[in-house]
């Protein structure tokens, strides 16, 4: 019986006996024991919890090579009069019973917790048990002997903010733990939490460093619960009065930009160089403390970084790289004329428009606000208007230590002229013949060549029936409206293996306008019901979006500069205004004294002049503020307005019909049916204490009339298009009545003579290459005629023509519509 055992006992004998073996030299290696390198709790840190409530604490364990293990853990409260755990992690704050199912509340404190097992711990969790919170608040405050820096802080300068938690009016900021900051606006605030040193991490207090101009609201939150309100320090002045009160963090706003070319301080608002030549643009920027981005020896603040969006009237000519800061360097491109401008505007610069704060709404908060700390700040113009955030364009004025100094044009902008030799015109033909056809029933080719070839190539398939192609200020991009979708075309893809088309999803209707950007445009769509406008933005990934206004009978529109704002005119006259923002709510409509057909901006966005027909005012030219939609003024004019373009900052020789001759400033010139007007502006600074509007100011040299008058001298005119030379030297008017290009000398102050057209073909539409080499027009004999400027000008021979389509009798559409044989009445010519 002794040799016998059980089979159990049997068992764990072996297996004793084989771990002996394993341990032998003679035997195999005996296996690294599984000892736990780190042990995971989740939450980790800290976290707030309201008496009775509870949270799921999870833990992982692992080796020190990162194996995970499948062990028992244990979870421990440091304190179980507050805290208390289930076996499987969940805390209750407070006690659980017996069945873990139902948490009693229990005493307010901290508690850590931690999770443990095969002798290891984890880094304790801390919980802060609490009351429930009803109400928190922030508030900045200044530690004492530091000065007071309000009602905003310049870009560096910093306040520290407190945050406290109430539970039934009374304050439990002490049993919340830590906050978590943030700010609706995170670009002008940098909010960096104070640690508390005993353990390690937030504490209810922050330092808030003022970073990008503009306004913010600062939150705290605990527990799920987050702060509604601001409100910045308050004190009393050596009067005794209190501050009023401020519910808004702000970094105080850029109040003024000037813009120089080379360098700070050179004065220079103008340049001409030769092709391929670097040239710089400086911007000088004041906030309305008085800082600006000039070096000082004071010590004092120095913006820097500060978020400008600029813009160049010709891309072409001068490209606004991407790394554009306080400071805008390019090599010159192209030959021809340029305006560039910069603004602080938002939603980058000036952050907070269109908000008003609560604390600021009505002028008599204003009124006391600016009572109480203009005495305080060392901008004595200072008015608490100016926290309010807007759109800020470039000045007339460089803001210097020793003194303002008005730059010359005061015109804002810098202009530009490039010399050189004159290239070629690169020209997107097409017909709208089959506009109104559906594309089952008619299909429309274009074509897409350069001037130099003599040949206009293959003819490229389009998907819908074009009325109408715009292509963007780089030239890259073409956007085409159609009754049936419209498209954004990529030309330089016609003929290979890339798809030009991007179909703008629903859009339809005709192409108004495009940014300077080339990522938005205006489309208008009367033919449908309701009457629409589409403002799509395409981004440079083409990723489509499109807002749809209901503006009924939209006839022109025009994108302010820094793409802020479109200025959309409409209505069965078309004598109303509309203005869209994607910061605002679509103002309008805004009544116009008459009928407008053209908008124009100035060269540094500030300001858009609409030209309107004969109306309860009659002809006139009316300006409006680009900051706040306000009217500013208007101009009377001689006849209906037809077309009106604005010129870079440029000198103008020469006199008008009358003798006198043209100041400098910002030239907006009109053409009617039989001459031009000129009307000229300047710039001055906004009101003191305010950042807009800008001040504009009309100038003539001649004694009876605003705006200058040209005669041509050629009796009634039907104008298609008219251009000036980039030296601004001459202008050529396109003329639907006639076979000749007209070409207008200011020096001589006459037409020196004209361009006669092959074929006595009269002009359907035309268009100036970017260098002013170049006018391309669209023949009424569906002929395209490229017309040189040089040495007097020429129509090239032969006009260049377009064969059938193949098994089509048309080079244009596939069919013949009910209004004739489609014709050549589109010749986009690329920037």
């Amino acid at each position: 019986m002794g040799r016998f055992c059980s089979r159990g006992v049997c068992l764990i004998v072996a297996v004793l006996g084989l771990l002996d073996l394993a341990g032998c030299g003679g035997g195999s290696k005996r296996g690294t024991p599984l000892y736990p390198g780190h042990i995971t709790l989740t939450p980790t840190a800290t976290l707030s919890l309201t008496l009775g409530g509870s949270i799921n604490f999870t833990a992982s364990v692992q080796t020190s090579s990162g194996t995970n293990l499948n062990v028992p853990i244990t979870f421990t409260s440091s304190d179980t009069s507050v805290l208390t755990l289930a076996s499987n992690g969940v805390a209750c704050a407070g006690q659980w019973d017996i069945a873990f199912t139902t948490c009693t509340p229990g005493n307010v404190g901290v508690a850590t917790v931690t999770a443990s097992a095969l002798g290891a711990t984890s880094v304790p969790t801390y919980v802060f048990v609490h009351p429930p919170i009803d109400n928190i608040t922030v508030e900045g405050m200044f530690p004492t002997g530091t000065p007071v820096q309000e009602p905003c802080l310049s870009q560096t300068q910093s306040m520290m903010v407190e945050a406290h938690a109430y539970s039934q009016g009374t304050d439990i900021t002490a049993s919340v733990g830590p906050f978590t900051w943030t700010s609706n606006n995170p670009t002008v605030v940098n909010l960096i939490p104070i640690i508390n040193s005993y353990y390690s991490f937030p504490t209810n207090q922050a330092t808030a460093r003022a970073v990008t101009p503009g306004i913010t609201n600062i939150i705290a939150s605990a527990n799920g619960v987050s702060s509604t309100t601001f409100q910045q320090p308050q004190y009393a002045n050596t009067q005794g009065a209190t501050s009023p009160i401020l519910d808004f963090f702000a970094t105080c706003p850029v109040q003024n930009i000037s813009l120089e070319v080379g360098q700070a301080g050179s004065g220079q608002t103008t340049f001409i160089a030769s092709k391929s030549t670097s040239q710089s643009i400086v911007a000088t920027i004041t906030d309305v403390m008085g800082n600006s981005s000039l070096p000082n020896t004071d010590g004092g603040v120095v913006l820097t970084k500060i978020p400008l969006t600029w813009a160049s009237s010709q891309p072409g000519v001068f490209t606004i790289a991407a790394n554009c800061g306080q400071t805008c360097s390019a090599a010159t491109g192209s030959p021809g004329s340029v305006a560039i401008t910069a603004s602080c505007s938002p939603p980058s610069c000036n952050v907070g428009f269109p908000l008003i704060p609560a604390t600021l709404s009505t002028p008599a908060q204003i009124t006391a606000c600016t009572q109480f700390f203009q005495p305080l700040v060392p901008n004595k113009s200072f008015n608490c208007q100016e926290l309010i955030p807007v759109p800020v364009y470039a000045s007339p004025v460089f803001i210097y230590p020793t003194g303002d100094v008005t730059l010359q044009p005061p015109a804002g902008a810098i202009g530009g002229v490039i010399t050189g030799t004159t290239g070629a015109a690169a020209v997107f033909a097409a017909s709208t013949g089959c506009e109104h056809e559906t594309p089952a029933t008619c299909f429309t080719s274009a074509y897409y060549f350069s001037t130099t070839k003599g040949s206009v190539g293959g003819a490229n398939l389009l998907p819908a029936a074009p009325n109408s192609a715009l292509f963007d200020l780089s030239g890259a991009r073409l956007y085409m409206g159609s009754d049936f979708g419209a498209e954004l075309i990529t030309p330089a893809n016609f003929g290979t293996s890339t798809n030009p088309f991007a179909p703008l999803g629903t859009v339809t209707g005709r192409v108004l306008a495009i940014s300077n950007s080339g990522t938005a445009a205006a489309f208008s769509d009367t033919l449908h019901t309701p009457n629409q406008v589409y403002i799509v933005n395409t981004g440079n990934t083409l990723t489509q979006g499109a807002t749809a206004l209901n503006i009924s009978g939209a006839s022109t529109a025009a994108f302010s500069p820094d793409g802020l704002k479109t200025f959309i005119v409409a209505g069965p006259t078309g004598n109303s205004l509309y203005i869209y923002s994607t910061l605002q709510a679509l103002q309008g409509p805004i009544p116009l004294s008459g009928a407008a057909n053209n908008i124009v901006f100035s060269p540094n966005g500030a300001f858009a002049y609409i030209a309107e027909a004969s109306g309860a005012a009659g002809p006139n030219l009316s300006v409006y503020s680009t900051c706040n939609n306000q009217f500013v003024g208007s101009v009377p004019l001689p006849a209906n307005p037809l077309i009106t373009k604005v010129l870079p900052n440029l000198h103008i020789d020469g006199r008008d019909s009358y003798g006198n001759p043209i100041p400098d400033g910002i030239h907006v010139l009109v053409m009617d049916s039989t001459g031009f007007d000129i009307v000229t502006s300047t710039l001055s600074p906004p009101a003191a204490g305010t950042l807009c509007p800008q001040g504009l100011n009309f100038i003539s040299d001649d004694p009876a009339r605003t705006a200058q008058r040209i005669d041509l001298d050629e009796g009634t005119l039907q104008p298609v298009n008219f251009f000036a030379s980039p030296d601004g030297s001459q202008l050529y008017v396109a003329n639907a009545s006639s076979s000749t290009i007209f070409v207008y000398n200011f020096l001589v102050g006459s037409v020196i003579g004209g361009i006669p057209l092959l074929n006595s073909a009269t002009p359907v539409s035309a268009e100036m290459s970017v260098d002013g080499g170049t006018i391309v027009i669209a023949g009424s004999d569906s002929l395209v005629h490229v017309v040189t400027t040089a040495v007097g000008g020429t129509d090239t021979s032969p006009p260049l023509m377009f064969p059938n389509l193949p098994n089509y009798l048309n080079a244009f559409c596939s069919i013949t519509p009910s209004a004739g044989p489609c014709s050549l009445t589109i010749a986009a010519t690329k920037p």
